[in-house]
């Protein structure tokens, strides 16, 4: 409360619980993983699960992005290469595991191979930068943020496969990402 026994004129002396707090920053939660030998990230609300790469059935004359199919609990996946859906060399590093996506589609199951995973962050806003303009191929990033010294690619997934989604009917649009951090 102010204090009413101040001369007129006089500035008034605030309360500490009347000066107002800063609104707290807006937050991403994303899943960072390498792949292509460089680190990505992906919203988390695009991620149904990561899980260990294991044994990949070619797809005969399936398109160049598809590394084939595996199965996670019963169910048929469509294993997508990050590095061929960019059109991007796919690095020297094996991969060892997959990234399941959520499209809002499902019955739509597919992944995202990739090289490592670097755990779930959250990232303020402020942090995303605007992507560099890329030559060649497609331009799929949102963004791009620092962790640890590294440089990492915020993802569009409606850009990675642009080619891919009118084809199978989807539409993607943003599914509430941000977040605001609890006290």
């Amino acid at each position: 409360m102010s204090d009413a026994s101040a001369a007129p004129g006089a500035l008034a002396r605030l309360d500490p619980l009347e000066v107002a707090e800063p609104a707290p920053e807006e937050m991403r939660r994303v899943i960072l993983f390498q792949a292509c030998d460089e680190w990505f990230a992906l919203p988390i609300a695009h991620v149904r699960e990561v899980q260990p790469l294991d044994r990949v059935t070619r797809v005969p004359n399936a398109p160049g992005a598809v590394l084939g199919i595996l199965n996670i609990r019963g169910r048929v996946l469509t294993l997508f290469g990050l590095a061929e859906c960019l059109e991007i060399a796919p690095g020297a590093q094996p991969r060892t595991h997959v990234v399941v996506l959520d499209l809002g589609e499902p019955e739509l199951r597919m992944g995202l191979a990739v090289q490592a995973i670097g755990g779930v962050r959250r990232i303020p806003v402020s942090a995303i930068e605007p992507p560099p303009p890329r030559e060649g191929g497609p331009d799929c990033l949102e963004g791009v943020f620092e962790v640890n010294g590294r440089v990492v690619g915020l993802l569009d997934l409606a850009r990675v496969f642009a080619r891919y989604l009118p084809e199978w009917g989807i539409a993607l649009e943003s599914r509430g990402t941000s977040e605001f951090p609890s006290a």
